[in-house]
Parts: C-alpha cells; structure tokens; sequence
C-alpha cells in the first residue's frame, strides 16, 4: 500500500514537473511574433528608402537651345565653342520615356516622404584641361577655383526649371571628352554612358 501511494505521488509530481516545463518552453516555441501578425503594416517596419533620380539619360542646351542629347546610349550633337569663349551649359535630365526630370521639383519630397531637400551635385571629369577649362556655380555667374586634369568639379545648387548649368572655356585648338555623372549625396544616381564630345576651333 505505502508502495501504491509513493508512486501516484510519484507520477503526480513527475506529470506537474513536465507541465510546468512545457508551460515554461511555450513562448519560445512557435510563439506568434509581431513579423508573423497579418494584421500588421508590414510597411511599418520598412525602412524609408532612400531617393534616387531616375535619369536614363540628359540634353545639354546652350542659349536654350539643344546642342547635344544622350538617352538610353545613343548620343547626338557635341559641345562646340572657339578659343577664348565661354559658354553657359545647362544640363536637363531625362526618365526611361525620354521626358524631362525636373530635380528641384523632385527634391519636394512630398511624393517620397522626405521632409529635407535632397542635395545632387553634378560631377564633370576627364576632360583635358589644356584645350578647355570648367566652372561650376551657384549662381551661374560665380566662378570656382580652376582644378587641374580629371579632379571632380561638383556644384550643389541646380538651375531654373531644373536644369543645371556649368561653364565651359576654350582654352586652345583641339578636341576633348568630359564623363558626367549626376551625385546624390557621395553616390551617384547617373553616370553618362558615353564621355560628352568638346571641340575648340
């Protein structure tokens, strides 16, 4: 009899023993976490993602008219300019449908959520800097300090309508290239397919 009783006290105390293991195992086992609620936004755990300028492609204009377009690879025009002269350029970007994008009006952020204004510059490399020299500004009409060969020239302020202007100098007979590339920040959104042909004459 006391053998009887030892053991259902036995097996009462092992049963609780193993109940109060699994009650103790539950919340890590299969437990339901916030990822796995359907009724969530998974939107909410996203992190805001970071806006790009979309470009395929951009013209160059020069007293408004366009003198040089590149979309999607294909190029036609160039930069053409005496010894001596200086030409204002300004740049205007274009979508995947060749249509213009305005980056001032991009950088209201509304559309995208972002409350500060997005910063681009323009990067303008590679070209010789004996037969031309380039200038970007703020202002269009102020100058920066003159690099040498392949240094990155960069301006943060865009023009009017969205386009973006920088100067080029003839400084003697002859031709070059120039590699453009529109930065965000220390990235860039667009890099030129083909280098922008310059001749001096």
């Amino acid at each position: 009899m006391f053998m009887s009783s030892f053991q259902r006290c036995f097996s009462v105390a092992i049963s609780r023993l193993i109940l109060l293991s699994l009650v103790s195992l539950l919340p890590f086992i299969g437990g339901c976490g916030e990822d796995d609620n359907p009724i969530v936004d998974e939107d909410d755990h996203v992190e805001e993602e970071t806006f790009h300028a979309d470009a395929d492609g951009f013209v160059l204009e020069v007293d408004g008219a366009e003198v040089y377009r590149q979309f999607q690879g294909t190029e036609t025009g160039g930069l053409t300019l005496g010894v001596g002269e200086e030409i204002e350029v300004h740049v205007v970007f274009l979508n995947a449908l060749g249509a213009e994008i305005h980056i001032g009006e991009e950088e209201d952020g509304d559309e995208h959520g972002h409350d500060e204004e997005e910063i681009f510059a323009l990067s303008l490399t590679g070209y010789d800097s004996a037969v031309i020299d380039i200038h970007l500004s703020e202002d269009g009409d102020e100058h920066e300090e003159e690099e040498h060969e392949g240094e990155e020239h960069e301006e943060e302020e865009h023009g009017e309508e969205g386009a973006v202007p920088f100067e080029v100098v003839g400084l003697k007979v002859g031709t070059t290239q120039i590699t453009l590339q529109l930065l965000h920040g220390d990235h860039p959104d667009f890099t030129a397919a083909l280098p922008i042909p310059v001749t001096v004459q």
